[in-house]
């Protein structure tokens, strides 16, 4: 036993021996790692992202349309979504009569903080829009639609019409003018309910646009200062990819007939919406022999086509060449081509009713709907 006890004893003595005579590791210098700076992103305040949007660019057409006009002021008509003073006007702040705008408005405003955040606007909570109907128990997007309803409906169309004493369908006439929608943005989600477009007798249309069980108020869409999509709103509920919102589509009906049915819902109004314009430019020809041309980008948008090429020519888009061989049946349908063109949201707006006008019209403008269906 002790032999044993003896020999651990030499074995741990050599050990540490060998240990202390071994020579000393020499110490390792630690690596110098840079610490990143925490970047704290600074959000930008309301009045920033405000001067990003249309609603503060001073330079826009907008805002300068009636610069050279004598008097240089913004009539009645316009003034309350033109200007800051035409809103308050509206709004009746002024002391002026409450929802109706009672004075021209002076030019070189925009649509400022104020007009939208003020004692008045602040408790909006309805819209009367051109049909007359009015929607109530609006939330704060009472204020976006007071100008994005447009000034016409189909209330408007038929009017014109019957107060001219039309009866001939297809009969130019010489006092019947294009009716402008204009911005109606805020009119198409609400679909029938506010007859935003035309909507043809003995016909059923889509009412407002629900999304699930939820109606979506313009705020929950769009940055209501900035205006911008707010995409991750979609990404809620659809695959988006990045920013092409237009790739979005929920039914599998093949609308527009060419088989695919996975491409967006904005391309299967589009193909009824260039179906349409042929269909009128074709109309215009064999009613009146004087060919017609469509261009977003001048008021009143319709021209005569002067050299047949189907296009607005910088030297047609003039105010002596507008179109003037109206029917009733093809103002109809111009009305409701300009109404899709002046929302380019109408996929997402409400894409039922959207496809619902187009196709009425292109069908009652002699257009072909064979291989199409109607939602």
């Amino acid at each position: 036993m002790n032999f044993i006890w003896i020999t651990v004893v030499l074995l741990l003595g050599i050990v540490a021996l060998s240990t202390a005579c071994s020579p000393t590791a020499a110490p390792q210098q630690c690596p110098q790692v840079d610490c990143p700076e925490a970047v704290i992103e600074k959000p930008m305040l309301y009045e920033e992202r405000w001067a990003l949007s249309a609603h503060a660019d001073a330079n826009a057409e907008p805002f300068n349309h009636w610069n050279e006009t004598d008097p240089p002021e913004i009539p009645v008509t316009c003034a309350k979504c033109h200007s800051r003073p035409g809103f308050i006007d509206f709004l009746g702040i002024d002391g002026s009569t409450p929802g109706e705008v009672d004075h021209p408005a002076k030019i070189g405003t925009t649509i400022t903080c104020y007009v939208c955040h003020n004692e008045v606007s602040l408790d909006l909570n309805s819209a009367t829009f051109p049909s007359g109907v009015k929607i109530r128990n609006l939330g704060p997007e009472a204020r976006c639609i007071q100008c994005h309803m447009g000034n016409a409906s189909t209330t408007s169309v038929d009017k014109v019409i019957t107060d001219l004493r039309l009866t001939e369908e297809d009969t130019p006439n010489a006092e019947l003018a294009f009716i402008n929608s204009h911005s109606i943005s805020a009119a198409t989600p609400f679909g029938s309910e506010v007859h935003g477009a035309y909507e043809y007798a003995g016909q059923t249309y889509a009412g407002r646009f629900m999304r699930g069980e939820d109606f979506f108020a313009c705020n929950q869409c769009h940055d209501q200062h900035t205006l911008e999509l707010q995409f991750d709103t979609c990404g809620q509920c659809h695959t988006i990819n990045g920013s092409t919102p237009q790739d979005i589509r929920v039914k599998t009906n093949d609308f527009d007939g060419d088989g695919d049915i996975q491409e967006g819902i904005a391309f299967e109004i589009e193909y009824f919406r260039e179906a349409l314009l042929a269909a009128i430019q074709s109309y215009a020809t064999k009613t009146s022999g004087v060919s017609i041309a469509y261009t977003a980008e001048t008021y009143p948008y319709f021209f005569t086509d002067s050299n047949k090429n189907g296009a607005v020519d910088s030297d047609e888009a003039t105010a002596d060449n507008w179109y003037v061989n109206w029917t009733p049946r093809m103002l109809r349908a111009a009305y409701n081509y300009n109404y899709v063109i002046h929302d380019p949201g109408a996929f997402a707006h409400n894409s039922t009713y959207t496809l619902q006008i187009l196709f009425d019209s292109l069908g009652n403008i002699g257009g072909d709907t064979i291989g199409l269906s109607r939602p």
